[in-house]
């Protein structure tokens, strides 16, 4: 079995790991460290899901997701009435630095990013002060980075803060054509940021219709060429998991401090 973690970047709301997914990210690494866990990538969760590799490949490891692309994944940044934060990147970097060079620890995150860049100018003027903090000027360098790949959130989120339609969840995705806006349109934009195809969609809000996962994901690879679309439903990916629903952890919902995230993993 595997645990993928998830943070989001603009979870700041304090200084202790409850309520700020970067305090939470660093102190994650190091508890991950002491326990011997290790980071793989979901490339290697699903070559083991696939049967392409033995059980021994994916022993205590975990996988690490950053939803929604904000800036904070990558740039330290004042953060209005509780001061500079260190980005994931930086967070990342900083932990492996500190350790010796023989033996460090090899980690990786894939980030899903939003599409469209109306749709970013929106969520960010409704959600995070319009301080202009999801920009897409930073994906091809974090992908090529080695710590990083970009990978698709959709094309808008269908978040509640876009004018125009009815919006607020991605239950309501339940059409082809809603389905090639939001995963097809999205990986071609994503594309040609990054030069690349993105492989993996994660849900927004974690959320997805019957149709998405059941039809379209399962019927259409040569469409939205993804290996897996990955959800929030709280467990472990295990050999018989859903790939079109892997399930994620949370921070902060399924857990508060690192001490509660060991116990989680077991």
């Amino acid at each position: 079995m595997v645990a993928i973690l998830t943070y989001h970047s603009q979870n700041i709301r304090g200084d202790r790991p409850a309520d700020n997914d970067h305090v939470a990210l660093a102190a994650d690494l190091a508890a991950l460290h002491e326990t011997s866990k290790r980071v793989i990538t979901l490339d290697a969760l699903m070559d083991w899901l696939e049967g392409k590799s033995a059980d021994e490949t994916v022993a205590d490891a975990v996988a690490l997701t950053f939803d929604d692309g904000c800036d904070l994944d990558v740039r330290d940044i004042e953060y209005p009435g509780l001061g500079l934060q260190r980005s994931f990147l930086g967070i990342m970097e900083d932990f492996i630095g500190r350790l010796p060079s023989e033996g460090r620890p090899r980690l990786h995150v894939s980030s899903f990013v939003i599409a469209s860049r109306e749709a970013r100018r929106q969520i960010d003027a409704a959600s995070l002060f319009g301080r202009g903090w999801m920009n897409d000027d930073w994906w091809r360098a974090a992908d090529a980075g080695g710590l990083f790949s970009v990978e698709n959130h959709g094309w808008d989120h269908n978040h509640p803060a876009l004018e125009g339609d009815a919006r607020g969840n991605f239950h309501t995705v339940d059409s082809h054509e809603q389905c090639i806006e939001q995963v097809v349109h999205a990986a071609e934009a994503i594309e040609e940021m990054i030069g690349r195809r993105p492989k993996y969609f994660a849900y927004p809000f974690g959320e997805s219709s019957a149709y998405i996962r059941e039809v379209f994901f399962p019927e259409f690879p040569d469409l939205h060429g993804c290996r897996a679309a990955l959800g929030t439903d709280p467990g472990p990916v295990t050999r018989t998991a859903n790939r079109w629903n892997l399930p994620r952890y949370v921070c902060g919902r399924d857990w508060a401090s690192p001490q509660e995230l060991v116990s989680l993993l077991g």
